[in-house]
């Protein structure tokens, strides 16, 4: 068990802002829904299934760039929990480097849900910026998630997950203050001895 995630990290404490919407320091304001309405509760169950597979204990490594173009390398770890059946909260902790060269930025949290009439959703904070922001997506042919603002700033985060099979997942993340943040972050399943 992950001594109920990570000892550390907070039930309430993303990134990915966690490991991803820190690259930003979570943009404020949220991307509202327009609404999908071929998105019905049997497809939501189904990629609800397909959330499911966020739920474990990771090692996460990687690298973000700001405008200037220069990596900067993170590691750390993460803590996927099934929450009420319906969502999988995904909190995340820097163990080297700095989110978005934030040095108070080392924690994040993810809500994902699979919504009917709406689709997925990610709602995302992190400890130094509590903001919650909001992206709407959905599952793309494969094990590919794609998560875009419905609307807002233009500067907007946008994210991209990649399933490579049960034990490893990717993330991609873009856009932030100024549109030209980029980072990338792998997740790997930790085994039990």
């Amino acid at each position: 068990m992950v001594n109920v995630r990570l000892g550390a990290i907070r039930a309430g404490g993303f990134a990915m802002c966690a490991a991803a919407i820190a690259l930003t320091g979570c943009q404020t304001g949220e991307s509202g829904g327009t609404g999908d309405s071929s998105m019905t509760t049997q497809r939501a169950d189904s990629d609800r299934a397909l959330l499911a597979k966020l739920v474990g204990e990771w090692r996460f490594s990687g690298a973000w760039a700001g405008a200037d173009g220069t990596n900067h390398n993170v590691e750390g770890r993460a803590a996927g929990v099934l929450v009420n059946n319906y969502f999988v909260m995904l909190d995340v902790q820097t163990t080297a480097g700095q989110l978005a060269g934030r040095t108070s930025n080392n924690d994040g949290s993810m809500l994902f849900a699979a919504e009917p009439g709406v689709g997925m959703t990610v709602s995302a904070w992190g400890d130094a910026s509590p903001s919650i922001t909001r992206l709407v997506g959905r599952a793309d042919d494969g094990p590919m998630l794609t998560f875009l603002p419905a609307s807002g700033p233009s500067n907007a985060v946008a994210m991209v997950v990649r399933f490579e099979g049960d034990n490893q997942f990717s993330t991609e993340i873009s856009g932030g203050a100024g549109g030209s943040g980029k980072a990338n972050y792998t997740f790997t399943r930790v085994t039990s001895p």
